[in-house]
Order: structure tokens, then C-alpha cells, then sequence
């Protein structure tokens, strides 16, 4: 019996076949979808909490900022740390106004580069 003729084994090797790549095609879209929202919420945490000094879309206004789009993609803790506890005088610690669900969607933004 060949692929393709009636009552062969075609239909069911083609629809298990599309079916796979149905499910695995949509895994990477559902993913980027999913961090483009993440991206897109950190943004608007971001512009509440962090624009009047990092700069719109992190591009900083001044040399008193630090530049965001250079903070290094692999080094969580040093963001969090930041974030909630401040640095020196020149950044306030935020603990008390973002939550780790606003810390997560803010780092998902910097991470992308603004």
C-alpha cells in the first residue's frame, strides 16, 4: 500500500504530522507574545518610576543617570538589588512602591533595551 492511496497511510502519517507542527509552531509564538506583553508592562512601569531620571525609553537626559541600555541582560541581582535598595543618594530605594510582579515586568523591559 502506498502513501496517498485510499485507505493507506497517508492521511494519518500528514495529520499527525500538521498536528505537531501546529503545537510546536505555536510554543516560540506563544513565548514572544507572552514577553512582548512583559515588555510592553515594564514600560509603563518604567515611565511611572524611572523615566524622570533614566530617560525616556532609557536614554538618559544627563551624565547624573546611569544608562540602562548598558546594565548587563545577565545580572538579576544586581538589578533587584538596585531597584529595591537604591544606590548612594543620586537613586532613591523603591521597596515600599514596586512589587516583584512591577520588578519582573521592569527587568523584562531593560533586558530588551528599552
Amino acid at each position: 500500500m502506498r502513501v496517498g492511496q485510499p485507505g493507506g497511510i497517508g492521511p494519518i502519517l500528514l495529520s499527525g504530522a500538521l498536528a505537531a507542527f501546529v503545537v510546536l509552531g505555536a510554543l516560540p509564538y506563544g513565548r514572544t507574545a507572552q514577553a512582548a506583553d512583559q515588555v510592553e508592562q515594564g514600560r509603563e512601569v518604567y515611565d511611572e518610576f524611572c523615566a524622570a531620571c533614566h530617560g525616556r525609553d532609557m536614554v538618559s537626559p544627563g551624565a547624573v543617570s546611569f544608562d540602562l541600555r548598558r546594565f548587563p541582560k545577565d545580572d538579576f541581582a544586581r538589578f533587584r538589588n538596585a531597584v529595591m535598595n537604591g544606590k548612594g543618594p543620586a537613586m532613591p530605594p523603591w521597596r515600599e512602591k514596586i512589587s516583584d510582579d512591577d520588578l519582573a515586568v521592569l527587568w523584562a523591559y531593560v533586558r530588551g533595551g528599552g
